[in-house]
C-alpha cells in the first residue's frame, strides 16, 4: 500500500467475496490447492491464511490445519478447495471432520472447477445449484493490484542463480575462495583438524557478523570475492547458526535482502546454507511463496540439508511465525562456543600438491 495509507477492509459475506479475496489474503493464486482462512474474535476477522496443495494425503492435511487453528485462537474458519472434485472432496470431508473434534466451526467450504463454485454446507438449490454458480471476475472491491504479493512465478524468478558475467565473475571468485581454504588448512599449526576448525570458524563469524550489520544499515554484502568467501564459510553450521539467530521478525525483510543476494550468487555446492537462511527469513516475515521457492531450490541442490527439512515442515504444518520463539546470539556462543569443538571441521578443497591432506 502507499506510504501512509490505510489497508484495505473486506467483508466476506457471500462465497463470491471469499473466493475473490484469497488471492489477496495468500499473496498468490490458489490454484490446485486447498485454502483454509483462520477467523479469530467475535467480529471473525481473518488472522490467517493456510494452504496446502490438492494431491496432500486427506487426514494428514485436515489434522494439521485443526491443529494450527485451534493454536492460532481460531474459533471459525472457511475453506475453499481449487481443482476436481474427486480430488477436494475427500480433503474438505476430512476437514470437517478435523475441525469439529478442534472445536473449531468451518462456516463455509467450497469448491472451485473450470470457472464455477459449489458449497458442501449449502443445502439451499436456490443459492447453490446442482451446476454450480459461475467464479466472479476481478479481485476484491478496494484492494489496488499493487497490494497484492508477488505469485510463485515471481518468486521462483528472485532465487534464480545469476548467469552472464556475473556468473563468470562468481565462478572465478568461488575458486579463488576455495584456494584461500586450502592455504588456511595448509598453514595450520599442530593442532591440526581441530586448530583448522576454530580458525575457520572464527573467520565465518566474523565475516557473518560483517554482513549482517551491513544488512541492517542498508548495505549490500558487497561483491562476488565477498560473497564467494561467504557463502563457502557457511558450509560451516556454527557460522550459519550465527546468522540464523540474528534473524528476528521486525528484520527479517532486511535479512531476506541479504541472503537472497548471496543464494542467487552462489556457487550451486554452496548454496543450500544461504537458500535456508533466506527461506526462514521469508517465513518469519510472512512472505510464504519466497519461502516456498527458496525451500524448492535448496530441494534440488541439496535433498538432506537439515535446516531447509526443518522450515518445511514449518510451511507444511502451517505453523504460524507468530509462534516462532527465538534465541540470541548469546545464548549460541554459551551454548556452541565458537572456539569448542562443537563440529566437524568443514570440508575444505585439496590444497597444493606436497602440501597435505584434505580434512
Amino acid at each position: 500500500m502507499p506510504p501512509g495509507a490505510a489497508p484495505p477492509v473486506l467483508a466476506l459475506r457471500r462465497p463470491e467475496d471469499v473466493i475473490r479475496a484469497v488471492p489477496a489474503l495468500l499473496g498468490r493464486s490458489p490454484e490446485d490447492s486447498v485454502v483454509v482462512l483462520g477467523l479469530r474474535g467475535a467480529s471473525g476477522r481473518v488472522h490467517i491464511a493456510l494452504s496446502a496443495p490438492a494431491d496432500e494425503p486427506p487426514d494428514g492435511f485436515a489434522y494439521a490445519t485443526a491443529e494450527a487453528l485451534a493454536a492460532e485462537g481460531c474459533g471459525s474458519a472457511l475453506a475453499v478447495g481449487y481443482g476436481p472434485a474427486a480430488r477436494i472432496t475427500p480433503r474438505m470431508d476430512a476437514l470437517r471432520e478435523a475441525v469439529r473434534l478442534h472445536g473449531v466451526e468451518l462456516r463455509d467450504a467450497l469448491r472451485v472447477t473450470d470457472g464455477r463454485y459449489w458449497s458442501y454446507l449449502c443445502p439451499s438449490p436456490d443459492c447453490c445449484p446442482a451446476e454450480g454458480v459461475p467464479v466472479p471476475r476481478g479481485g476484491p472491491p478496494g484492494v489496488p493490484p499493487g497490494a497484492l504479493r508477488a505469485g510463485p512465478s515471481d518468486a521462483s524468478e528472485a532465487v534464480a542463480p545469476v548467469g552472464g558475467p556475473e556468473r563468470d565473475r562468481m565462478d572465478r571468485a568461488t575458486t579463488a575462495a576455495e584456494a584461500r581454504c586450502a592455504r588456511m588448512w595448509s598453514t595450520r599449526d599442530t593442532g591440526g583438524h581441530a586448530a583448522f576448525g576454530t580458525a575457520f570458524r572464527a573467520e565465518g563469524l566474523r565475516e557473518v557478523r560483517a554482513a549482517v550489520a551491513g544488512a541492517l544499515a542498508g548495505r549490500p554484502p558487497g561483491g562476488a570475492d565477498r560473497v564467494a568467501w561467504l557463502a563457502l564459510l557457511l558450509v560451516s553450521v556454527r557460522v550459519r547458526d550465527e546468522a540464523w539467530v540474528h534473524i528476528r521478525a521486525e528484520n527479517a525483510a532486511l535479512h531476506a535482502d541479504l541472503w537472497r543476494r548471496v543464494f542467487r550468487m552462489a556457487d550451486p555446492g554452496y548454496a543450500a546454507a544461504p537458500g535456508s537462511l533466506l527461506a526462514f527469513s521469508a517465513w518469519l516475515g510472512g512472505d510464504a511463496p519466497l519461502a516456498e521457492a527458496a525451500l524448492h531450490r535448496v530441494a534440488r541442490l541439496a535433498p538432506r540439508y537439515s535446516m531447509a527439512a526443518l522450515i518445511r515442515q514449518a510451511l507444511d504444518h502451517r505453523i504460524s511465525p507468530d509462534r516462532w520463539r527465538p534465541v540470541t546470539p548469546e545464548w549460541l556462543e554459551r551454548n556452541s562456543p565458537a572456539d569448542g569443538p562443537t563440529e566437524r571441521p568443514p570440508e575444505c578443497p585439496k590444497p597444493p600438491e606436497g602440501e597435505g591432506p584434505t580434512p
